[in-house]
């Protein structure tokens, strides 16, 4: 994160969403500049934002409705996740150069389209992993027959991906983690909703989160372990910030990945405690550099 941080000038950053932590694989939303890098899962919590600086937090799915040529409609419900999500998935040239099967057990059916058109089909035992087209994309099926719809030489057309709640659709840029714990200076943590096990709301463990105060001001927060005892539950979680005066606020990944880095240095940990992570949020004074792949 520190070094991620200084190599594009940020100001300050904070660890952002879940991944896979083997596969360092993104297991949430990310969008960046309007394109998404990666699909919102479980209807779970993000913030989104625009360049003028307005924000909004909420729960949030992904969807889009693709027809073929031979008149079927299919539903895309992700895009470059590493959660295996039942139904279509897209794998874009964003993900990498080549496609490893999430699900192991020989399940996935694995389609190339190339120029909008199906060109290939595979069953993801046939190969450990399957290069994705530059100017194409691969479709993923699970849990679903996909091939008598996506036979080789049949043409797709997107209907456009479409968010829900819509109001997400007209911010370019959002991330996602969760569960939400604020709307509206009420605490609105909710688990099942979200889908994340019971036992991760009792945990006591290190926390990061992004706030936003009712006059927009933006809180970058990260809590580690009491004197004498854990970090924070996120029932605790939700109301310290409540009283630092969030207004809206979003759980980002904690334990090991919070991360909290200010004027080209870690503020809440020693660097040699720190994990490597696979997103963050930064704050920046200047437009920011490239990361270097």
């Amino acid at each position: 994160m520190a070094d991620t941080s200084a190599q594009m000038q940020a100001a300050a950053a904070i660890n952002a969403g879940f991944f896979d932590r083997k596969l360092q694989n993104p297991l949430g939303a990310i969008r960046k500049d309007g394109t998404w890098i990666s699909s919102p899962i479980l209807n779970r919590g993000v913030i989104a934002w625009n360049d003028s600086g307005q924000f909004q937090v909420g729960r949030m799915s992904l969807s889009e409705r693709i027809t073929t040529s031979t008149g079927q409609t299919l539903t895309v419900t992700g895009q470059n996740s590493g959660y295996p999500q039942g139904g279509l998935s897209r794998y874009t040239p964003d993900w990498g150069r080549t496609y490893i099967p999430v699900k192991k057990d020989g399940s996935e059916q694995i389609f190339s389209v190339v120029d909008n058109r199906v060109v290939s089909h595979s069953q993801s035992n046939s190969a450990s992993q399957f290069s994705i087209p530059a100017n194409g994309y691969l479709l993923v099926a699970r849990g679903l027959d996909a091939k008598t719809s996506l036979i080789p030489n049949t043409t797709i057309q997107s209907q456009g991906m479409a968010a829900s709640p819509s109001q997400f659709d007209q911010y370019p840029h959002i991330m996602g983690a969760g569960p939400l714990l604020l709307s509206n200076n009420q605490v609105v943590l909710d688990i099942g909703a979200e889908t994340f096990q019971r036992a991760f709301e009792a945990e006591a463990a290190p926390r990061s989160a992004i706030a936003q105060k009712p006059d927009g001001t933006l809180l970058l927060v990260t809590c580690h372990n009491r004197v004498g005892g854990a970090g924070p539950t996120l029932g605790e979680w939700a109301r310290i910030l409540q009283q630092m005066g969030g207004h809206h606020a979003l759980n980002l990944d904690g334990g090991s990945s919070t991360t909290l880095y200010l004027g080209g240095r870690l503020v809440d940990r020693h660097p040699v405690t720190a994990a490597r992570v696979q997103n963050g949020l930064g704050i920046f004074l200047n437009q920011p550099k490239q990361a270097a792949q």
